[in-house]
């Protein structure tokens, strides 16, 4: 893990920061809660926000990862790529370990940027005062999918039972 960040990843940061307080103010002002969300600096330069979608169906969930995910491809196209990801996850008290994405998020993480996709990890906690934000850890896509599924071209293409 590296918690050095580039000058466009500290822009994120402070990017994400603001967004959580604006989002969750809004969602405090309408019933809401706090929530898991998301925010991806794309190969073009783009910010694109996700937040999860938590219906009373558990499989209708979607993570905020997917959420930012799929704002960038409907703003910018299929390919357009990850440049680096915030995962920013509401704790009740600071956590030893931060929230990594889960599985398939951690896929389309994968197919959506790069082995080199930085992957920062930031927990916040609701105060009196409003939110603050514990240390952040930074990873690489390769460090949380090390052996990807690819599927082989033409594996079955001459397949015949025997």
């Amino acid at each position: 893990m590296n918690t050095d960040l580039t000058p466009e990843e500290k822009k994120l940061v402070e990017y994400s920061k603001d967004a959580v307080v604006k989002y969750n103010k809004i969602r405090h002002a309408n019933g809401g809660i706090d929530t898991l969300y998301s925010f991806l600096l794309s190969d073009s330069g783009k910010i694109h926000d996700g937040a999860s979608y938590e219906p009373n169906i558990a499989h209708a969930s979607v993570c905020g990862e997917r959420c930012a995910i799929a704002n960038m491809v409907l703003q910018e196209s299929y390919k357009a790529k990850i440049k680096s990801i915030v995962v920013a996850d509401p704790v009740p008290e600071v956590q030893e370990n931060r929230t990594p994405p889960c599985g398939t998020c951690r896929h389309l993480i994968w197919t959506h940027g790069t082995p080199e996709t930085t992957v920062i990890l930031m927990q916040y906690v609701q105060g009196k005062d409003g939110w603050t934000f514990s240390k952040i850890e930074k990873y690489t896509a390769k460090d949380f999918y090390p052996l990807p599924y690819e599927p082989k071209e033409g594996l079955w293409d001459n397949f015949q039972r025997k």
